[in-house]
């Protein structure tokens, strides 16, 4: 030991368990214990501080294939997603990181262009621990995999599997109710074209509401989940919604959404004089569009967050139960919406 009481970093090469154990004054087994999570009952906290101390003072980091030797683990999480430039999914995976913190690594898994589904055998068999799910159409058996996995963002799934989504119907509600109480009674509605139990959810919720409120009709119409996709079909059906009177737009995403005022402003159509337009998601670029957007806040740092926080606990416990979590929406109100006589008069 030195006269600080601190041992020089070992020079010209990576320190080893056997550094931190002469640091810390410990065994090369306490070390071990402490790094891999084992020293619970087993070395007392004074120690176990003391080893993570030395730990920071050599810059000690891990062999992550020895502990894996060790543990049986691999301290690795995958997400399998559709994308990653949609900017939802981007806020998944910064929710996720953040849950797994430093614990583990995440892998992310990307379908292909053609929207090919990531082999979750292959994944199983690259050593992950868990794998979280954010990609409709994927058949899941837990039992084959051996893995725990979380479904993200389904409100609909196998009673084996845990789930987090999105309590969306109060502000589906209240969305709806809003536009009526402003006049609107012929909406259209700009579906998503991925099939998904979270857009089919959006969807139902939407049209059963117009359904209970008298005096209303809805048209639907269809778009891939891009600006560029969602801007061709509004300018496409435009013209045809005008003449049937519709007067205000419900977008199944913000993304969409975006898509619609992209084609709105080449037409030159005045949001929400001509037209409203309300969404779901609240992405982050939504309050700075032109309009700011009015939309359902679907957290999706939230939905990362609290799926990989599921996941861990499925991970330290290999008998807990499934749950199924819902995570609240609120409808964020901007100034995408407006009052129905001031759009019949200009669309007159």
């Amino acid at each position: 030991m030195s006269g600080s009481g601190q041992s020089p970093r070992p020079t010209g090469r990576r320190p080893k368990a056997a550094d931190v154990a002469a640091e810390a004054n410990v065994s090369i087994a306490t070390v071990s214990l402490v790094i891999n999570g084992k020293a619970g009952g087993r070395v007392a906290p004074a120690t176990q501080e003391r080893v993570r101390r030395a730990i920071d003072r050599l810059g000690y980091v891990v062999d992550s294939a020895a502990r894996s030797l060790v543990t049986g683990r691999s301290h690795c999480v995958a997400l399998v997603a559709p994308d990653v430039a949609n900017p939802f999914y981007s806020q998944v995976a910064a929710g996720v990181a953040s849950a797994l913190g430093g614990a583990y690594r995440l892998l992310l898994a990307v379908a292909g262009p053609d929207r090919d589904l990531p082999d979750l055998d292959e994944l199983v068999a690259f050593g992950v621990d868990g794998i979280l799910i954010g990609l409709p159409g994927v058949t899941v058996d837990p039992g084959e995999l051996g893995r725990p996995v979380v479904l993200l963002d389904e409100p609909v799934g196998p009673s084996e599997l845990s789930r987090v989504y999105f309590d969306t119907g109060p502000s589906v509600r209240a969305l709806v109710d809003r536009l009526v109480a402003l006049g609107h009674r012929r909406l259209a509605y700009l579906d998503a074209t991925r099939d998904a139990q979270t857009f089919a959810s959006r969807r139902r919720q939407v049209l059963d509401r117009l359904r209970d409120t008298q005096g209303t009709s809805v048209t639907r119409a269809r778009a891939d989940l891009t600006v560029d996709a969602a801007s061709a079909v509004v300018a496409e059906r435009w013209p045809a919604w005008r003449a049937d009177g519709v007067t205000a737009i419900i977008a199944a995403t913000d993304v969409l959404a975006y898509g619609a005022l992209a084609a709105f402003a080449v037409l030159d159509v005045a949001v929400p004089d001509q037209v409203s337009l309300g969404s779901f998601d609240d992405l982050p670029f939504s309050a700075i569009t032109s309009p700011p957007l009015t939309t359902i806040r679907l957290s999706a740092y939230d939905l990362g967050h609290t799926s990989a926080t599921v996941l861990r606990e499925l991970m330290a416990d290999a008998h807990r139960a499934p749950t199924k979590t819902a995570l609240a929406t609120t409808l964020v109100e901007r100034r995408s919406l407006g009052p129905v006589l001031a759009t019949r008069k200009l669309n007159a």
